[in-house]
């Protein structure tokens, strides 16, 4: 009886001391997290590139409508559709990005650039909104669960220009 006991022992021993599965477990915990680190940054690397492009757009914007466009026809503004259709657009889908969810353009002329300065500078403020869902090919970030991060953000855009004489 004493013999089996000690063989049971041994035996058990020698199961604690072999490692032929520890790497297959340590993959198994390592891998998901791996992932999850790869996607978050593939996900906000997105969000920041989106971010930089909606806000150049918005600053050519500007340039483009404090620009004269007319010596002839007296320095007529440009509507604001044609601001949205051949500055805006371009510049979005230069970088894939979808320019029919831009959200809320506002076009403003003639604004005071440095209120309270003695020497006042008029020009043109670009600005507009663009959502970001947290998405990558359709695959969501996160569960439902966690709603503010799965309905996304809204990136706000502004640009300015002073207006040349």
């Amino acid at each position: 009886m004493k013999h089996t006991t000690r063989q049971n022992m041994e035996s058990l021993r020698r199961l604690f001391r072999d490692t032929s599965g520890a790497e297959i477990a340590e993959a198994a915990v390592i891998l998901p997290l791996l992932f999850m680190l790869l996607f978050g940054i593939m996900w906000f690397a997105r969000a920041f590139n989106i971010y930089t492009t909606v806000n150049h757009a918005a600053r050519e914007a500007a340039q483009a409508e404090a620009a004269n466009n007319c010596a002839t026809c007296g320095n007529a503004f440009r509507p604001s559709a044609d601001i949205q259709t051949n500055v805006v657009n371009p510049i979005l889908n230069a970088s894939h990005v979808n320019p029919s969810q831009v959200q809320n353009p506002i076009v403003q002329r003639d604004v005071i650039l440095n209120p309270g300065s003695p020497l006042i500078e008029y020009g043109t403020v670009v600005s507009f909104d663009y959502p970001y869902n947290f998405r990558l090919n359709g695959l969501t970030c996160c569960p439902l669960a966690l709603s503010p991060i799965t309905t996304g953000i809204i990136i706000n855009a502004k640009g300015q220009a002073r207006q040349e004489d």
